[in-house]
């Protein structure tokens, strides 16, 4: 089940024995375990136990599953980055998978995947990705009405792009603005602009649109700015190249705005700016780019190339094509 069903499961009254909790947003991850934990852990000091994936011992982890509750419904034992092999779920962590007693419930808190986990009938999985622009708004506007704060639906829209979807960083960024305006005081999308610093994606964009403009020096500015903030050169080269891709696929899928907007979990609006920027540099010269660009990322891993010399050239490619 996604992160935003957990609550309604919860309080539905359904529980799970194991839940493996995976995606890349550390604050639903976190968020997670939590509700779990506040549902049907008592005295957690004497029945929480948390396990680090890294040093896990396993015999010690599942001596801990099969323990039972003091003055608890339930026993919890927690272990995080946790990837066991098949063939290493064995003994009594596979016995406990397959037939878990009532009285225990055991997390698994992952960032990526782990597919030998999931087939087990006892386990439920928490999707903990990245949710979609329209669940972050929601929960955006929520938020800063709890702080007699508004923010428009569009503006809220542009704060979880800004942020690239990112909910520790959306909490962190609405609480500044929230300060920043005063109570009653409303956040617009000048607000926004001048006090959230943009995610690498977003400055991509900027730098871009100004290449499409000829604007070469402001294009040059939106670099500088990245890497003045502490982004490698190399990240820009790969987000360059992953921008680019999607550029390419606008242009060339056929599909409509509605319909990429769904693909890559982004506005109607951003698909119509997308393919106008596709439709300025042109897929040839797209192709072109993407090429380079992956040529250049592999020459910097293997150490033929150094990150700046190689970031400032395909910059000053593109911009030259």
């Amino acid at each position: 089940m996604k992160f935003t069903d957990l609550k309604r499961s919860l309080d539905g009254g359904e529980s799970f024995s194991v839940y493996l909790i995976e995606g890349e947003d550390a604050y639903f991850r976190t968020a997670a375990v939590k509700a779990i934990k506040e549902k049907f852990v008592q005295s957690p000091e004497m029945n929480f136990v948390n396990f680090d994936g890294d040093d896990t011992d396993v015999a010690e982890l599942s001596a801990s599953l099969w323990a039972l509750p003091f003055m608890s419904e339930k026993r919890m034992t927690a272990v995080r980055e946790f990837y066991p092999k098949e063939s290493g779920i064995k003994g009594s962590l596979k016995d406990f998978l397959n037939n878990p007693p009532k009285e225990s419930v055991f997390l698994v808190v992952n960032e990526k995947p782990c597919e030998s986990l999931k087939k087990y009938p006892s386990v439920c999985v928490i999707d903990c990705g990245k949710a979609d622009l329209i669940t972050l708004s929601k929960w955006i506007i929520a938020y800063l009405k709890g702080r007699k704060v508004s923010i428009s639906y569009d503006t809220a829209q542009e704060l979880a792009e800004y942020c690239g979807r990112d909910m520790n960083r959306i909490k962190n960024e609405s609480e500044k603005l929230a300060g920043f305006v005063g109570e009653g005081g409303t956040i617009a999308n000048d607000v926004v602009y001048e006090n959230v610093y943009r995610d690498a994606e977003h400055k991509i964009y900027e730098m871009t649109e100004y290449i499409g403009k000829k604007n070469f020096g402001a294009a040059v500015s939106v670099v500088n700015d990245m890497i003045g903030r502490g982004e490698p050169p190399q990240r820009i080269i790969v987000s360059v190249y992953n921008y680019f891709r999607r550029l390419l696929f606008i242009k060339i899928s056929g599909m409509t705005d509605g319909e990429l907007a769904e693909y890559f979990g982004i506005r109607d609006y951003a698909v119509k700016k997308s393919r106008e920027q596709a439709n300025k540099i042109g897929a040839k010269s797209l192709k072109k780019a993407i090429d380079k660009l992956a040529e250049s990322d592999y020459s910097v891993k293997i150490g033929k190339t150094d990150e700046f010399d190689a970031m400032w050239l395909n910059i000053f490619g593109i911009m030259t094509a």
